[in-house]
């Protein structure tokens, strides 16, 4: 039997041998993607320009992240012999590939006309490579070889008996990595609004948004942001989940992030400036938001009114500086209306200028006659008596209106702090008290 088989092969190589000189034939092998577990098949196709009667074959794979575990007859290869399989055809299976050996007909009785997309070959690799999750996939190639087999088996197209080596065009499988699932939230309140947004490392396919754990919101696809609007005053929790299915038959995965916001209808942020003569008068500008939510928002500082109020818009309101009412120091500064109310405490600081006593907020000649008649005239004492004390020498005599009148024009000293601006007593202990 053996004897009439090698007989069979010579005969057929000796009925078809010509002189083929050029490269006429081509095989190639196709690729795919999938995840780790899938089973992707790749094709083997020839393409030639010449009549083919046989071929062998071998095919290497990338062993660290394939695994072969399937391979049978292209669709060309199971009919090629009028209809039915090759009279030879031998497949070899190792961990590294396969090889593949074929004879169309013994007799020449079949063989492969000129033609492309040839489909000899089907082999199945089951991906076993992990890509890092939203990292970057793996190719795992696939590459014609002559190196399986013992002797090696070459990659050879038969045509007229002559071996000829085709053109090789090999694939990669990529490996596609799992999806990163996660989901950064950053919530906002406000006066009436909570303002909720959102990052994706992987697109979600929807986005529930509970608030104090009631659904109020089911978000399509590539949105980012939701407003919860018209809110009453106070605090919300709110719970976003991120909903996405890897695949028609997997069980979805679930993303979630917690956060809070307070609704205030009014907030007060800063005033400007933060220092003034107790005696009032100068311009005062404070920010904040939700001025504009009610028609009748006001400023108090230490509880009175600003003079000439003017709600700019809805962060800011401006106007004059009313006199204290309780003397020097920290005082609170509020914003209110009809929907809610903010305190600055402490924010704001009624001062006095050192050598300013006569009842106005300006340093000029009229206050060292004021302290001149205090002095020699019985004239009233100074409503704020430390303002009397010009020249840091803890006294309160002619040395002081004299001070006064020679920094006013003979370009003498500035009086001590607090001078030119309103503040207080860097040494209160020592001093003699300011209680306008």
């Amino acid at each position: 039997m053996k004897f009439n088989y090698v007989l069979a092969l010579f005969c057929l190589a000796m009925a078809m041998a010509t002189s083929i000189g050029a490269q006429e034939t081509a095989v190639s092998l196709t690729g795919g993607s999938g995840v780790t577990g899938e089973v992707i098949q790749s094709h083997m196709l020839l393409d030639s320009s010449v009549v083919v009667q046989g071929w062998s074959m071998g095919v290497c794979h990338d062993t660290d992240n394939l695994e072969l575990t399937a391979a049978q007859d292209g669709p060309t290869t199971a009919i090629i012999n009028g209809g039915g399989a090759p009279d030879f055809n031998e497949m070899n299976i190792y961990p590294e590939g396969l090889t593949v050996g074929v004879v169309i007909s013994f007799v020449g009785s079949a063989s492969l006309d000129p033609g492309t997309g040839y489909g000899l070959l089907d082999i199945d690799y089951l991906l076993t490579g992990v890509a890092t999750a939203g990292g970057l996939p793996i190719d795992a190639e696939v590459a014609f070889c002559g190196t399986l087999g013992s002797p090696a088996v070459d990659v050879v197209i038969v045509s007229g008996g002559a071996s000829l080596t085709p053109d090789q065009t090999n694939a990669n499988i990529q490996i596609i990595p799992p999806p990163d699932f996660c989901l950064d939230l950053v919530c906002q309140g406000g006066v009436s609004d909570s303002i909720l947004s959102w990052s994706e490392c992987t697109p979600f396919d929807y986005v529930l948004v509970h608030r104090d754990g009631d659904l109020i919101a089911m978000l399509d696809p590539g949105v980012t942001e939701y407003v919860d609007a018209d809110l009453a005053p106070g605090s919300y929790t709110y719970s976003l989940l991120g909903v996405v299915f890897p695949d028609p038959v997997s069980n979805p995965e679930v993303v979630s992030a917690i956060c809070t916001t307070s609704i205030i209808p009014v907030t007060a942020e800063g005033v400007s400036p933060t220092v003034g003569h107790y005696l009032g008068g100068i311009a005062i500008q404070v920010t904040g938001s939700g001025f504009l939510a009610a028609s009748d928002t006001e400023v108090t500082i230490d509880g009175v009114v600003l003079l000439d109020l003017v709600v700019v818009d809805d962060n800011t309101v401006t106007g004059l500086l009313p006199p204290s009412i309780s003397g020097i120091g920290a005082v609170d500064v509020r914003v209110a209306n009809s929907l809610g109310e903010a305190t600055l405490p402490g924010a704001f600081t009624y001062g006095f200028i050192r050598g300013v006593v006569n009842g106005d907020s300006q340093l000029d000649i009229g206050d060292a006659m004021y302290l001149a008649y205090y002095l020699f005239s019985g004239g009233d004492a100074p409503a704020c008596l430390e303002a009397g004390e010009v020249n840091g020498d803890a006294l309160i005599d002619l040395a002081d209106p004299i001070y006064i009148v020679t920094y006013l024009f003979r370009s003498g000293p500035m009086p001590l702090a607090p001078f030119p601006e309103a503040g207080l007593d860097p040494d209160q202990a020592n001093g003699y008290g300011c209680n306008p």
